[in-house]
């Protein structure tokens, strides 16, 4: 004959009491604050690899170009066509190629135009971004968040119209050349940048405020990972850096390091 009453308490002895479910979801919830940090490390890690990924295509980019043309760099500012447009023929349209996945911010969209540690510059022709302003040596609609050593050209002693020339003095300060330097691997080609290139000085010190634009170096003194900044080299190689050790790079041929006095901001970044 058939049990109903043992049936029936069976069924009620087989689910969970609400003490148990508030236990298991105390678990998944102390389960998950262990784990958020470390997946958002794991995140920001990622977009480190792609960002140094991206500088490396730029790195073949550049070595098809000078194989192209007797092996010089581009020419730079002067000539009318900065980097992002000489390599165009490269990349195509795949314009996000120029952007870091930290820099996602546009310089239209940040209130006069200020850049910043995770801002990226342009869009060239939009109308918030300094009145539409269109450079001569780039192209409407460009953007992007790395930006090129001027030094790394070989441009025309007699600028276009429009632009300038480039005084005797100056001249052999230019590296002109893929080849020419003897150790590639200490000459940055371009990097994380808050604008699309400068020619770092030997004078320049570094930014007082984390993010502020202060000089040509500035522009690259950026902890945009983890506290360093991505940068390619002449050598093709693309790695992360200390701050305090972009002045010891060789950013023109007669680079010589001088004594720092670092602002507490960097120091907290350094090793």
């Amino acid at each position: 004959m058939y049990n109903y009453r043992k049936d029936t308490r069976q069924n009620k002895n087989s689910g969970f009491t609400l003490i148990e479910l508030l236990v298991v979801i105390s678990i998944i919830a102390l389960l998950m604050a262990i784990m958020m940090p470390a997946l958002g490390k794991v995140r920001e890690q990622a977009k480190t690899v792609v960002c140094l990924s991206r500088l490396k295509q730029f790195g073949l980019m550049f070595e098809m170009y000078a194989n192209e043309n007797n092996d010089s760099l581009p020419g730079g500012w002067n000539s009318g066509r900065m980097w992002m447009v000489d390599l165009l023929p490269y990349y195509g349209g795949e314009d996000d190629i120029r952007l870091c996945p930290r820099a996602r911010k546009f310089l239209h969209e940040v209130p006069n135009n200020v850049p910043g540690v995770f801002t990226a510059w342009g869009k060239y022709g939009h109308p918030n971004y300094f009145d539409g302003w269109v450079p001569l040596w780039g192209k409407e609609g460009m953007y992007g968040s790395y930006g090129v050593n001027g030094w790394a050209h070989n441009p025309p002693d007699i600028g276009v119209p429009g632009t300038y020339d480039i005084d005797e003095e100056r001249r052999a300060y230019y590296w002109r050349k893929m080849t020419r330097a003897k150790q590639p691997y200490t000459v940055p080609l371009m990097g994380d940048a808050m604008w699309d290139g400068s020619t770092p000085d030997v004078s320049d010190t570094p930014p007082p405020i984390e993010g502020l634009m202060t000089n040509d170096i500035s522009i690259f003194c950026l902890p945009r990972h983890n506290g360093r900044v991505n940068m390619l080299f002449m050598d093709k190689s693309a790695r992360s850096v200390e701050l305090t050790e972009l002045w010891s790079l060789k950013w023109h041929p007669y680079w010589v390091q001088k004594r720092i006095n670092w602002p507490k901001w960097m120091r907290k970044y350094s090793r």
